[in-house]
C-alpha cells in the first residue's frame, strides 16, 4: 500500500496548488474537501491525476464482495 500523502503549496501570489498522492479513486477529492473550504473553498482548476481512475482498494473489497 502506498504512503497517502497531501502535498500544499501556496505561490508568492497567494495562489494554493494542493497534490494527493497514494489515494485511488475518487476518495483523493472527498478527502481534501475540508482543506479546500479551509483554504477558501473556491476552486479555479481541478486535475485528476492517473491516481484518481484507479479504484481504491475499499471500492476493490465491495465489489469482489457483491460480484
Amino acid at each position: 500500500m502506498a504512503e497517502e500523502s497531501v502535498e500544499i503549496v501556496i505561490a508568492p501570489d497567494g495562489t494554493v496548488e494542493m497534490r494527493v498522492q497514494g489515494v485511488g479513486g475518487p476518495r483523493c477529492v472527498e478527502d481534501t474537501d475540508g482543506l479546500v473550504r479551509l483554504l477558501g473553498g473556491a476552486v479555479e482548476h481541478h486535475e485528476l491525476t492517473e491516481e484518481a481512475y484507479q479504484q481504491g482498494e475499499d471500492e476493490q473489497a465491495d465489489r469482489l464482495w457483491q460480484g
